[in-house]
């Protein structure tokens, strides 16, 4: 529980500490009083006054606030104290300190950026990891390997260049410029309109399953040629294979027996073999030949079911279930579902060696859409193997630069989280996206286990989230006061108390109505994993 409270935690410190920062500073600048400033909710654990501000840390923190002299509407004050209070200022004061919030939430990622580029981090360049097949990138006859230099005619170096580039074109064609075999090629990409006439992605990835077998049938071809589940392919007829889609076209273009050459891990050693599929006859395609991508090795074992107890671990490789052999994941889910309970004897590849286990498999809830289910389950997730695509470290040494860089990423991070708000209003995106604490705090531990600067990176977006959502026009929101305040203004005068608390009423209905679609959400999506926390406690 630590491992996830912990980076979430820190994260939502962090990102409410320079927002609040940013209304505390304006407010004090424009000569407002201040009462206090805390970080987190409730009760004081720690309180310092320094001058007329109070300073706290309290107990629930899971935000923060800055409570300013006259900040509540119709709050009576004596008149000496009106002079500094938040709602006796002008109209342009208050919009100043409420924009000062989700400016300083802008300002965060920026500096994030900067400093990690000062430091050097690695980055994605933007050579191509795989090409899905029937997609526009394959019909313009891009190839894995292919590195992107140019697109729509600007020289770009980074994978997420190449993503920004195209999440900014409306265009359907996209110019691309290659470099392939020492040479520069220039590409067109026609991109397809889905039903809700949005433009879809070309098709390239710059990670992909690695070419990692299954071969399930001892009478296949590939068993008769030697190749076991589990096996790497690292070339065909000499050329290499890079990943899964790669050797699927390296197979159907290569000639009949030609030498394939693979890895394969013995009792912990890796140990690279050749052979050739020579009886293959005239369908060289994966399935023809015998070979299942491998889609059932284990990337994650929850800590609390029976299969950690039974001693599976994260990269076990499933070979069959009660003796019979697997070819997917899919007949791996279905045995399980089925079993009723009872004990399933799985035999699994690890480190090259084959070994049995038996499991019981367990009810589990889980949300499938608004129905509750309770099928048998394991606790764990499958998943292939991934060929990371090629990284560079970048490090920028002018300070200028780097600040110039995080700006660039900030900017390219809220235009992509306007693009899915749009559609998610548009409907081709669901609202099923929408993610509240649960969420979060799973994408921060994941990021916290994974590098500092992940997690660093994913502040940067859940700051500029924080951002834009407060400057929405809803009251209780920061762009909920700068509307009113802005009304006020053009107004020339204060407005009507009545109006003004029916906006907070329906401003704060708005917000617990969202709030409570993003937990359900979140529940919705973890419904597994909290039903097992909680059964563990007992």
């Amino acid at each position: 529980m630590i491992d996830f409270l912990l980076p979430l935690i820190l994260l939502l410190l962090v990102v409410i500490f320079f927002h609040e920062l940013g209304h505390y500073a304006v407010a004090k600048w424009l000569g407002v009083r201040v009462e206090r400033f805390s970080l987190g909710f409730g009760p004081a654990l720690l309180s310092r006054t320094v001058g007329e501000t109070e300073y706290r840390v309290s107990a629930l923190p899971l935000g923060g606030y800055v409570k300013m002299t006259g900040e509540m509407p119709g709050e009576e004050l004596p008149e000496p104290e009106r002079a500094r209070a938040f709602n006796c200022r002008p109209p342009w004061q208050r919009i100043a300190i409420s924009v000062a919030g989700p400016a300083m939430n802008v300002v965060l990622p920026v500096l994030l950026i900067a400093g990690m580029l000062m430091v050097g981090v690695p980055v994605a360049t933007s050579r191509i990891g795989g090409v899905l097949a029937d997609t526009p990138a394959e019909r313009a006859g891009l190839l894995a390997g292919d590195r992107v230099v140019q697109i729509d005619g600007r020289e770009i170096g980074e994978w997420s260049e190449l993503t920004a580039a195209l999440n900014r074109s409306d265009a359907p064609r996209v110019a691309l410029v290659v470099e392939r075999d020492g040479g520069r090629h220039s590409i067109d990409v026609v991109r397809e309109r889905d039903a809700n006439g949005f433009l879809g992605r070309l098709g390239i990835r710059q990670a992909t399953p690695a070419a990692m077998v299954a071969v399930p049938d001892p009478d296949s071809p590939a068993a008769r040629a030697g190749l076991e589940t589990g096996d790497l392919v690292l070339s065909v007829g000499g050329d290499p294979v890079n990943d899964l889609e790669a050797l699927r076209n390296a197979l159907t273009q290569a000639p009949a027996g030609a030498e394939l050459e693979v890895e394969r891990r013995i009792e912990g050693d890796l140990q690279t073999l050749r052979t050739s599929l020579r009886d293959a006859g005239g369908d060289r395609s994966l399935e023809a030949l015998g070979l299942h991508p491998l889609d059932f090795q284990i990337r994650d074992v929850n800590p609390t079911t029976p299969a950690r107890r039974a001693g599976l671990r994260e990269g076990d490789i499933f070979l069959s279930v009660d003796g019979e052999a697997l070819s997917g994941k899919q007949e791996l889910v279905a045995a399980v579902r089925g079993s009723e309970g009872r004990p399933l004897a799985f035999e699994i590849l690890r480190d090259g060696n084959r070994l049995t286990l038996e499991v019981a498999p367990v009810l589990t809830p889980v949300l499938d859409g608004e129905d509750l289910e309770t099928p048998y389950a394991l606790g764990i997730s499958l998943g292939p193997q991934i060929v990371g695509g090629e990284m560079r470290r970048r490090h920028e040494r002018n300070p200028l630069k780097a600040l110039w860089a995080g700006a660039t990423q900030t900017v390219m991070t809220a235009r992509m989280i306007f693009r899915g708000i749009g559609e998610m209003v548009s409907g081709s995106v669901g609202m099923e996206q929408i993610a509240g604490p649960i969420g979060i705090g799973e994408i921060a531990a994941d990021t916290f286990k994974s590098s500092w600067l992940q997690f660093l990176s994913f502040m940067g977006v859940i700051s500029v989230n924080l951002a834009i959502v407060n400057l929405l026009p809803v009251p209780v929101l920061d762009g909920g006061a700068i509307m009113l305040a802005g009304l006020e203004w053009i107004r020339g005068g204060p407005l009507p108390d009545r109006l003004r608390d029916f906006a907070q009423t329906v401003g704060l209905s708005f917000i617990l109505l969202l709030m409570g679609f993003a937990f359900w959400n979140d529940i919705a999506r973890n419904w597994e994993g909290i039903v097992g926390f909680f059964l563990s406690l007992v």
